[in-house]
């Protein structure tokens, strides 16, 4: 079984090489589309093999690398590392679909999104200090790429602001793995990136509380958590379609997964500690987030904005010290990445038929595209937690543990989830309702659009229909988030 995993990190990395070798356009889409749905299938099957009967990792593989260093090759899956990994191999699976119509310089297209596609799965799975960290970086050079080269009018400008962010980050993590690792060798006198390792230490609270910032600001940044949030409006903005879809749906979830798999295990005297920080932090990124987006005109930047909000729920479920909050925030882990990345292919699809995202130029769309506006408008509702969509239990299980411990917190968050139907129907009601308020000339524009295409409902389908599932029959995937909530709570 360890060996479906290693194929499924590195065969999206084989198909990059593949493309490299052929260089044809129509075998390049076929490629990393046939690659990302075998990787896809691969990580169903880990998911339905997962044994929740037993404790800790499972489908581990350890080889030895770089021996005189104590770096190897680990890796291996939780609860909430098959589960994150099932959503990554699904939303790049959705992704390739939709740009099957892309023409601007296919082969490093979709060479560049299998690299980074391996990268992504590699950081849900690495269990090696080192390993993480090549993971960690090496998803920064494709995107700053796929932004750079395809993205819209202020895409260097966004590319560079995006790189120079997550690399300051980045510097903060190596800091951090690098006391960690002098740590270890004054304590064992040996060199060992070995996660499990680390497991056993007992950790000083001085040092447990530097480290935790160090690893913290690396993390915070990915997410990012308000003050280190503005790359990502940006980066949104200018990036092509399929990039947002990838950069929401699942670059910002390594951050919410580095702060569960390494400081709360690691340091969790320092998590206790500096909680009010982190709630502090939370609740402004989401009643702030709510509010900026509701003043967006920008269809992108409304849904970046909605996205900090998110991830401002997943920080607070995540620090609440409650098992149910923990849930909540990996159910609200996969919950975003499959709305966020529905809705910014909504986004786009209006992008490719109008060439605008400014709401003020659009108005009773949903006459004109109909099965567009129903996807949409699932999409957004699935974002806004409506009963019987995945928001809606990863929300009620985060705001239900974080009452417990910390009932005025879990009120003042629960205000700004209110505030996201506000500017999501507000949005909603703007661009695809409102038929009687736009005139002759937009009438004549709108009546030729043409409605989704078949690798644009294929896609859609996909997140909408696990969307559902996930918020109509949670219990077995709530045994994911239940596998990580007591390795942490119970060791």
């Amino acid at each position: 079984m360890e060996k479906v995993l290693n194929l499924v990190i590195f065969l999206p990395l084989f198909g990059a090489l593949l493309i490299g070798i052929f260089r044809k356009e129509k075998l390049s889409k076929f490629i990393a589309l046939s690659f990302s749905l075998l990787v896809f299938l691969l990580s169903l099957y880990l998911f339905i093999n997962f044994d929740f009967s037993r404790g800790g990792f499972q489908f581990l593989t350890h080889t030895k690398w770089i021996e005189s260093l104590g770096i190897g090759y680990r890796v291996g899956l939780d609860g909430m590392g098959v589960f994150l990994v099932l959503m990554t191999s699904l939303l790049f699976l959705c992704a390739f679909l939709w740009s099957l119509k892309v023409e601007d310089r296919v082969n490093l297209y979709f060479a560049l999104f299998l690299i980074l596609e391996t990268s992504c799965l590699g950081v849900f799975s690495a269990l090696d200090f080192f390993l993480f960290y090549i993971f960690w970086e090496g998803m920064l050079i494709p995107m700053y790429f796929i932004i750079g080269f395809w993205g819209h009018e202020r895409k260097v400008y966004a590319s560079n602001k995006f790189f120079i962010y997550t690399f300051f980050g980045s510097v903060f993590l190596l800091l951090g793995i690098a006391t960690l690792l002098v740590y270890y060798y004054l304590q064992r006198h040996t060199l060992s990136f070995n996660y499990f390792d680390y497991l056993s230490l007992n950790f000083p609270l001085k040092l447990q509380l530097l480290l935790f910032l160090l690893f913290g600001i690396g993390f915070a940044v990915k997410i990012p958590m308000f003050p280190f949030h503005t790359w990502l409006p940006d980066a949104h903005v200018e990036a092509p379609t399929a990039g947002s879809v990838i950069l929401a749906g699942v670059l910002l979830k390594m951050g919410t997964y580095g702060f569960v798999r390494y400081s709360l295990t690691l340091f969790p005297e320092a998590s206790k500690f500096y909680t009010p920080l982190i709630f502090t932090l939370s609740v402004i990124a989401i009643i702030y987030a709510s509010m900026m987006a509701i003043a967006q005109s920008h269809i992108k930047r409304l849904i970046a904005y909605s996205s900090i909000a998110h991830m401002g729920v997943v920080t607070l479920g995540t620090f609440a010290q409650d098992p149910q909050a923990l849930e909540g925030a990996i159910y609200m882990m996969i919950a975003h990445g499959l709305s966020s990345g529905a809705l910014f292919m909504g986004a786009g699809f209006i992008y490719d038929r109008l060439h605008t995202y400014e709401i003020k130029e659009l108005g009773g769309l949903a006459k004109f595209i109909p099965v567009f506006a129903v996807f949409f408008m699932l999409s957004g509702l699935a974002s806004i937690g409506f009963p019987g969509l995945a928001g809606f239990i990863a929300e009620f299980l985060v705001f239900l543990g974080t009452f417990k411990n910390y009932p005025v917190w879990a009120f003042i968050g629960g205000f700004g989830v209110v505030l996201s139907a506000a500017y999501f129907l507000y949005m909603y009601k703007r661009a695809l309702l409102e038929y009687e308020l736009i005139g002759e000339e937009k009438i004549s524009k709108f009546s030729k659009l043409r409605d989704l295409e078949a690798h644009h409902i294929i896609p859609f389908t996909l997140i909408i229909v696990s969307a559902f599932l996930l918020g109509l029959y949670p219990h077995p995937f709530v045994k994911f988030a239940q596998h990580t909530a007591n390795l942490i709570f119970n060791g």
